[in-house]
Parts: structure tokens; sequence; C-alpha cells
């Protein structure tokens, strides 16, 4: 396969963190030892619960937060050697909420027109043509050119977003919870969209979701995080039909069905949630785990790597051996 447009080497991130006025402050490792690689024309979708580390990690593919540690590598180079207008000209966001992510004083044509001004690119009536044409082509009448965010339906919001991030035709768009703001009905309709635009101007995305049948429609790739870490990397197909990591099952269990008469579904993960400042020995995961045992008290499984994929499980491990 070729060079992959984005890679990230064993990237972590660490934040400091107040526990008290008596207590010393403690380290929390919100992105823990990351790989990861995106080629060119591919979705890699990244999957969790809140707070397993997907927007940090978000943040630093962004170059908007810098590594405590590790690299993150854009077309072949680090991006801390890359400026960050070069950098912004090729990749862009699309963030979760489009209300708070656009400018509420500015006319939706200067919203999608702010790249080309901030990059010089073309005149003042290019850079107009340049935003109505995108504008149109993600379903935006001519009609609102002249409104304002507040005067927007949330998915008519999302498309204003979507249309300023590839105003500039980027190679790469960070898709960070896009669609979880919004109706079933407009989430289909941005799926669509989303899918229609990759194919028709070759882009990248990096698609961050807690919504698995969302990530099952649009990923080519998923990788699934747990308190920083990614404990399983596959093809889509694999993810879904054989999945290999028991969070990972967890997670498509915990899907609802709109199926009469089955209820909420029991994961048997227990009721709290890890405390990512204090994570367990061992397989951070074993206190909930329904298959732990003993060893998964002490040892530490083996990374996923960018290259293998897989799952970082000691069960995994041991039926390997015994193959």
């Amino acid at each position: 396969m070729s060079q992959p447009i984005l890679e990230t080497v064993d990237l972590h991130r660490r934040f400091t963190v107040s526990q008290g006025v008596f207590k010393p402050k403690a380290t929390l490792n919100a992105v823990n030892g990351v790989d990861l690689r995106v080629h060119r024309g591919e979705t890699l979708g990244i999957v969790g619960e809140s707070g397993c580390g997907k927007s940090t990690l978000a943040q630093m593919l962004l170059n908007l937060l810098p590594p405590s540690e590790g690299a993150v590598i854009f077309d072949g180079k680090p991006m801390a050697q890359t400026s960050r207008a070069a950098f912004a000209r090729r990749v862009q966001p699309v963030f979760q909420d489009p209300f708070s992510s656009l400018n509420p004083r500015k006319t939706i044509l200067d919203i999608v027109s702010v790249p080309l001004r901030v990059h010089g690119l073309g005149s003042r009536a290019e850079q107009e043509r340049t935003a109505r044409a995108m504008m149109d082509r993600v379903g935006l009448p001519a009609r609102f050119a002249d409104r304002y965010p507040k005067e927007l339906s949330g998915g008519q919001r999302q498309r204003v977003a979507i249309a300023r991030a590839l105003v500039m035709r980027p190679d790469l768009v960070i898709c960070d919870e896009p669609t979880s703001a919004l109706d079933a009905s407009v989430q289909s309709q941005i799926l669509n969209l989303l899918m229609e635009l990759k194919a028709e101007f070759n882009l990248t995305y990096v698609f961050i979701s807690h919504n698995l049948s969302v990530v099952e429609h649009i990923a080519d790739r998923v990788a699934v995080m747990y308190l920083g870490r990614v404990i399983e990397m596959n093809t889509t197909d694999r993810i879904f039909d054989a999945p290999q990591h028991p969070y990972t099952r967890a997670l498509l269990d915990s899907v609802l069905t709109v199926a009469p008469g089955q209820g909420v579904p029991d994961l048997a993960l227990g009721a709290g949630f890890p405390d990512p400042l204090h994570p367990a020995p061992g397989c951070t995961f074993h206190p909930r785990c329904p298959l732990a045992f003993e060893a998964c008290r002490t040892r530490v499984p083996a990374p996923v790597t960018a290259t293998t994929g897989g799952a970082s499980c000691l069960l995994t491990e041991t039926e390997t051996a015994h193959a």
C-alpha cells in the first residue's frame, strides 16, 4: 500500500490534574501510546466511550494540541516541521456542535469564505464565487448566503461547517462526532453527503464517533479506544462480524435495538466507569471484563500497532500461542 497520508507514532498526551486542596496533583494519560496509519482515500473510524481520549487525539491530529511524547506525521513529514498555514490548507476539521464552531456575527457566506481570505486565495470576487459554489454543492441554496447561524437548523449549520472545511479542497478531513448533535433522519443526510463528497473530491477522513452504527456505515477501518489506548484495530467488516477484544464485543452489544420486547442490553461491565487517573494494573480493562483471568491483573497485553492491527488482549495472545 502507498505511503500513509497521516501517521501517529507512539503518541502520548498527558495532563496534570488537581485532586483538591490537600492532595497532590495527578497525571492523566488522555492518549497513551497510539499508533495509527491513514491511507489516502480511506476512512478510519475511531470509536470508544466518552472519556477514552478520542477528542484529545483529534486535537493532536489537527495540530491544535502538541503531543507530550511521540509524533504525528503528515504526508511523510513530522507535523512539528510543517507550518500551521501549510498544514491548515490540507487538513480541515468538522466539529461536533456546528453552532459553537460558527461565528454567530458572520453571515453564512462570510463563514464559508473565511479560509480563502485567511490564506489569500484569489480576489474577493473569486472567493465569493468559490464559497457560493461550495454552499450549493453541500445543499445550501443561494438564499442562505446572507443569513446567520442562529437562523439555520442543526443540519443546515453542519452543512455550513462542511462547506467551510472543503472550500479549500483539503486532502484530509478530521470529523469529530459530526452527527451526534443531529436528529436521526438528519444524521443520515449528513453521512450520505460526506460519502458523496469523499468520492467527488478524493478526500481522506478520520471519523471519530461513539455511534457504532454511523461508523459501520462510513468507515473502511475501525480503531477502538479504551482509556487512551487503541485496544483493537481492523477492517470494518472484521470489527463488526468477528470482534476479538471483549470490550469491542461489549460496545457492539450495547447498540439499542428497535425490536419490541428486547429491552436495554446487559453488558456485564458493571455500573461503574473506569478511573483514568488511577487505571488498573495489568490490562486496564480487566476490572470490567467478564472473561478476565489471573494474568490480566498483572500482565500488560502487547499494544496494537499500525502495521499489524488486531487486538490488545491476553485472550487473543493465548489463542494464538495454542493455535
